[in-house]
């Protein structure tokens, strides 16, 4: 059986691809390839036949720290395989022929919760994740920070140009999937801070705010930010991410394993307590 692979924009194979992705995920693709961001460091691996994509396993080339350590890694992500080609073990010979090719680099994945029994038989096993939060009345019935669209200069300028990560864990290479994230689930909730020169994407919501990601070319904390968050009636603060970089030291919450299932392979220098930024998440 053939394995396809794509590293680049493509009209037609993109066609096939979110054909396959609307079938088992419910969702599109599209509004990403608009942006024309794939390239080399996301490669998908499928199996066609007759023009129809029957099964893929996707894979972005991350560049992480751990512990404030460079450490390569790949990540796995899009495993799909049509209902109809299910029992016939196109996924199992995706990720074989995949980690065929990257059989000593370490790779990790979050899981759709009804397949976490695949994963353990390629030599992934799960690690516990936490939820980051801090306590804080916010109370800014008026803010500096600017709503910003997905085509702003100011967005396109800060995201390109970041370089302020966590020394927990991140990934330092990943603007296309944040970029991929600020399409799909954050497009009314960008902000940019212009004391702070930042830009940030949260949600507030029963007096709790998210807030995915901080993008920052320089130096930054959260109580400088958090006099520029256009939001009002907050008592908690949760981060999508290791929020050493902003100087704060959270509370962890154990996150819920069976919801959101984090997989590694090979070994990792991770610390007791972590979250994977949310919006590198493939």
């Amino acid at each position: 059986m053939t394995v396809t692979l794509n590293r680049q924009n493509n009209p037609a194979y993109e066609a096939m691809f979110d054909d396959l992705i609307q079938e088992v995920f419910g969702f599109s693709f599209i509004p990403w390839f608009e942006y024309e961001l794939w390239d080399d460091k996301y490669e998908s691996y499928s199996i066609i036949e007759d023009g129809i994509m029957l099964s893929n396993v996707c894979i972005f080339k991350s560049d992480l720290l751990i512990n404030g350590e460079k450490a390569p890694a790949i990540q796995f992500g899009a495993v799909a395989t049509r209902k109809a080609e299910r029992g016939k073990g196109l996924s199992r010979l995706l990720m074989e022929h995949v980690l065929s090719l990257y059989p000593n680099t370490p790779a990790y994945l979050f899981a759709n919760p009804s397949v976490v029994d695949f994963y353990p038989k390629f030599g992934f096993r799960q690690v516990q994740t936490y939820i980051p939060e801090i306590s804080l009345e916010l109370n800014n019935a008026k803010s500096a920070s600017v709503k910003c669209g997905l085509d702003d200069a100011i967005l396109e300028e800060i995201l390109s140009n970041r370089n302020i990560y966590s020394s927990v864990v991140d990934c330092t290479n990943s603007q296309s999937i944040q970029m991929f994230h600020l399409i799909m689930s954050y497009s009314e909730d960008i902000y940019y801070l212009p004391n702070s020169g930042v830009i940030v994407a949260a949600i507030a919501k029963d007096g709790r705010l998210f807030l995915a990601d901080v993008v920052s070319r320089h130096p930054v904390t959260f109580e400088n930010i958090a006099r520029e968050l256009p939001f009002s009636g907050i008592h908690t603060v949760e981060f999508g991410f290791c929020p050493d970089m902003l100087n704060v030291t959270p509370t962890w919450k154990l996150a819920d394993m069976k919801s959101d299932p984090f997989f590694v392979r090979s070994s990792w220098n991770l610390t007791k307590e972590i979250r994977f930024p949310c919006m590198s998440i493939t």
